[in-house]
């Protein structure tokens, strides 16, 4: 029989190795084919796949348990803020980009694709709220 204190630990060794993986040697390997190998998304599409679920799934995780709660106006805006960047930053360098009407339909596309996202963890994040009795329901 094992300990809970050393379970517990295993198991976080073991979430920071995948998260490690997952957001950082994926990204690199994605950037890599894209930029160096100009590699088409057909390509590597499972690679992207993985990233995309897995990224998804630690988003609905952190979201339910409340990661999200302390000062969520500022964690979405900085969120926000660096996807966008990000974002137009690689379709600038790739070539996706060439005019102002590629800006601003990016940024219409954006908000449409980031304003679920910040909906659904605001949602996420009432309901662990109510469920931890830090807010109570309307």
């Amino acid at each position: 029989m094992k300990d809970e204190r050393i379970q517990t630990t295993v198991n976080r060794i073991s979430t920071v190795g995948l998260l490690i993986c997952l957001y950082f040697l994926l990204p690199i390997s994605i950037l890599y084919r894209m930029l160096i190998l100009k590699q088409h998304i057909r390509e590597f599409w499972d690679i992207f796949a993985i990233f995309c679920f897995g990224i998804f799934f630690t988003f609905i995780a952190y979201a339910r348990k409340g990661v999200f709660d302390y000062g969520f106006k500022r964690t979405w805006l900085t969120i926000f803020t660096i996807v966008f960047i990000v974002n137009l930053t690689l379709f600038f360098i790739i070539g996706l980009i060439d005019s102002f009407v590629d800006v601003v339909e990016y940024v219409i596309g954006f908000l449409f694709g980031m304003t679920p996202v910040i909906a659904i963890a605001y949602l996420l994040n009432r309901q662990w709220k109510r469920k931890e009795g830090i807010e109570d329901e309307k």
